[in-house]
C-alpha cells in the first residue's frame, strides 16, 4: 500500500506500509457470467454476458430496489464523495450490480481510527461494512457472532476467490483451522519482477543537507547513529537529534535480529521478549534517552508533530519513517533541506539490519483487513458489492482513473499522462481527480489497487543506499531493483514464516495468554528506555512476564499449526 496515512491510520500509515505496503478482480455479478480471471499484471482475461450490464443484465438501474447499507473507513481530511473518480465509481458499480447504491459513509479521522473502531466493536455497534483497526484480531468477533462467514457467500465472490488463487497460500492465509474467513483483505498486484527487487515501505531517514553542512557521515551502525546524534547535540543543545515514527523502536530490534512479538525465526516460532537481541536494543534506546539524545516525546508524537519537529529544526535522525515521507517533508520545506530516506542501521553483532521488506514481487494481501457485521440487513448483497472491489476494471478506474483523461494505454499497459509525470509533486495531481495515487484520496471501499501506478509517476525521493546518495523515487532506485528476492541479508526471517492456521479455541487461547502479556510489556518496554527500570532487574521481568501465562503453550500453539503447515 503506497499511503499509509489512508489505510493504516497510520499506518500507518508506515506503517502505512504500513504501507501499506504496505499496503494491495471481477467481473459483474451477474450468475450467467465467466468470472474473468484477474492476471499478476492487472487485465482481464475470459469472457461475461453483458459486461456492461448490472446483475439483472440491464443496464438500467432505475427499477431494481436501491442496494442501501452503511461503511466506516479512515478519512484522510477530504469529502471523497465529491471527487470525479468517487462519482465514476458510484455509476460503475449502478451498472454493474444492475442498481442504484446508496452508502451510508462513516468517515473517522486515521488518527482516531482505531480507537474509535474498537469502542464500536466492544458496543457492538458497527456499520454493515467496516476496516478493521489495523492488526485487529477477529476471532474474538467471530466467535461472538459479530462478523458473518464469508465462505457461506463463497459463490457470490468469484473475483476475490480469483485473486486468492494466485496468492502464495492465499486460502490459508484468509481462513482459520476450521475452513472459516471473517475478513477480506486489502490486495494491490506487484510492482516489481517477481525474483527481484525489495520493496521497502519503512526506513530510517537523515536530514541530509545538515549532515553534508557539518561533515557528519550517514549512519550505516548504530554505533554511527550514536556518534551522529551526538555531534548534531552539540550544534543544537536544546533539540533532541533522534525521533521515531509510530512510537516504536522497530529498527533497533531488526537490527539485532528480533522483534519484540511472536516470530519465526527461520525453523521455529519464538517469543523475541526472551531473545538477547530484545535487551540490547533497550538498553541501546536507553542509552540514547540517558544522553537526551532521543527525543522524550517518542512515545506520543503524532505524524504531524513528527512533521513540525522535522520542518522546525527539532529532530535530524529518524529511526523509523514512512518511505515517502521524508521527500514530502523535503517539498514542503522548499528551502534546501533535505530529508533522505536510508536502510535501517546494522547492528555488525548480527550482520545487516533486517528490513521492513513487503511482497511487491508476487500477488499478495496488505495489511488493511474489512469484515461485513453480522447485523446487515444485506450481507449477501454486500458481499457482491465488495466482490466487485477485486474487479480489474474496477482496481483500474480507482487506481489509475479513466482512460485519455489521466492515463493513456502504453504497450498494453496504463502509464499516466505528462500532467502527472512533469508535476512537481504528482500526488497533488492525483488529488485533481480523486484517484487512489493521490496525495489524500481514497476512492471507494479502498480495498484493492494496482500499486504499479505508484511507480509509474513516483514523486522524487532522496535517497542514500550502499552509500550514495540518489535523487530518484525510492522504488525506482537501482540498487533497491537490483537486489534478489527473497535472498538477500536484508530480508527478516519472518518474511518465510509458514501459513499457519488457528482454530477458534487456539486463537481464544493465545488471546487469553497474550493480551496481558502484551499490555505488560508495552509499559514496561518503555520504563527500560527512560530508566524507570533498571536493566539490573531484567530477570525479574522476564519473570514476571512468564509468570503471566503460559506463554510455552502457547508457543507450542504456534508450532503445531507450522507443523500442519509444513507438512
Amino acid at each position: 500500500m503506497s499511503k499509509n496515512a489512508k489505510s493504516l491510520g497510520l499506518i500507518a500509515a508506515a506503517a502505512i506500509f504500513v504501507l501499506s505496503a504496505a499496503g494491495c478482480s471481477n467481473s459483474n455479478s451477474n450468475a450467467n457470467s465467466t468470472a474473468p480471471a484477474n492476471t499478476a499484471d492487472g487485465t482481464t482475461t475470459g469472457t461475461t454476458n453483458d459486461d456492461a450490464k448490472g446483475a439483472n443484465g440491464s443496464s438500467d438501474a432505475s427499477n431494481a430496489e436501491p442496494l442501501s447499507f452503511s461503511v466506516t473507513l479512515p478519512a484522510n481530511g477530504v469529502d471523497n464523495s465529491a471527487s470525479m473518480i468517487q462519482k465514476e465509481w458510484l455509476k460503475l458499480m449502478e451498472t454493474k450490480m444492475g442498481r442504484k447504491i446508496d452508502i451510508k459513509w462513516n468517515y473517522i479521522p486515521s488518527s482516531d481510527y482505531d480507537q474509535k473502531v474498537k469502542l464500536m466493536i466492544a458496543s457492538n455497534d458497527m456499520t454493515d461494512f467496516f476496516m478493521t483497526p489495523l492488526f485487529y484480531d477477529t476471532s474474538d468477533m467471530a466467535k461472538n457472532g459479530q462478523i458473518i462467514d464469508l465462505m457461506k457467500y463463497k459463490d457470490d465472490m468469484p473475483n476475490y476467490m480469483n485473486y486468492l488463487g494466485q496468492v502464495k497460500n492465499g486460502m490459508t492465509n484468509v481462513t482459520n483451522a476450521n475452513g472459516q474467513m471473517f475478513t477480506f483483505k486489502e490486495t494491490s498486484f506487484p510492482r516489481f519482477e517477481k525474483d527481484k527487487g525489495m520493496l521497502i515501505q519503512n526506513v530510517s531517514a537523515y536530514r541530509y543537507d545538515l549532515f553534508q553542512k557539518n561533515n557528519i557521515k550517514i549512519p550505516t551502525t548504530l554505533d554511527e547513529v550514536y556518534d551522529a546524534a551526538k555531534q548534531l547535540k552539540q550544534l543544537y543543545p536544546k533539540e533532541y537529534p533522534i525521533n521515531t515514527r509510530w512510537n516504536d523502536l522497530r529498527s533497533l530490534f531488526q537490527a539485532n535480529h528480533v522483534v519484540n512479538d511472536i516470530y519465526w525465526d527461520g525453523s521455529k516460532f519464538v517469543y523475541g521478549i526472551f531473545e538477547p537481541g530484545y535487551e540490547e536494543a533497550l538498553q541501546f534506546a536507553n542509552k540514547l534517552y540517558a544522553d537526551k539524545l532521543l527525543d522524550p516525546e517518542y512515545l506520543t508524537d503524532t505524524d504531524d508533530t513528527l512533521k513540525q519537529k522535522a520542518l522546525n529544526d527539532k529532530n535530524f535522525i529518524w529511526l523509523a519513517q514512512w518511505f515517502t515521507d521524508p521527500a514530502n517533508y523535503t517539498r514542503e520545506a522548499n528551502n534546501g533541506k533535505t530529508y533522505a530516506v536510508s536502510l535501517y542501521p546494522d547492528n555488525p553483532k548480527y550482520g545487516k539490519s533486517w528490513q521492513n521488506v513487503a511482497n511487491g514481487n508476487t500477488p499478495d494481501l496488505g495489511w488493511g483487513q474489512y469484515s461485513i457485521s453480522s447485523k446487515a440487513k444485506n450481507p449477501e448483497d454486500i458481499v457482491k458489492f465488495v466482490d466487485l472491489q477485486y474487479d480489474p476494471e474496477v482496481i483500474r478506474l480507482l487506481t489509475w482513473g479513466i482512460e485519455g483523461q489521466t492515463y493513456t494505454m502504453v504497450d498494453g499497459q496504463p502509464s499516466f499522462t505528462d500532467e502527472f509525470k512533469k508535476a512537481a509533486d504528482p500526488w497533488v495531481v492525483g488529488d485533481k481527480y480523486g484517484i487512489r495515487a493521490s496525495k489524500h484520496y481514497s476512492p471507494g471501499l479502498e480495498i484493492s489497487s494496482d500499486s504499479k501506478a505508484f511507480v509509474d509517476f513516483a514523486a522524487m525521493d532522496y535517497t542514500y543506499f550502499d552509500g550514495k546518495y540518489e535523487e530518484t523515487p525510492i522504488e525506482k532506485s537501482a540498487y533497491l531493483r537490483s537486489l534478489p528476492m527473497p535472498d538477500n541479508d536484508f530480508v527478516p526471517s519472518n518474511y518465510t514464516a509458514p501459513a499457519i492456521q488457528f482454530t477458534p479455541d487456539e486463537s481464544q487461547q493465545i488471546s487469553e495468554v497474550m493480551t496481558p502479556v502484551k499490555t505488560y510489556i508495552q509499559t514496561e518496554e518503555s520504563k527500560f528506555v527512560t530508566g524507570k527500570e533498571s536493566f539490573a532487574d531484567w530477570s525479574k521481568f522476564i519473570d514476571k512476564v512468564k509468570g503471566m501465562g503460559d506463554i510455552d503453550k502457547v508457543l507450542k500453539i504456534y508450532n503445531d499449526a507450522a507443523e500442519r503447515a509444513l507438512h
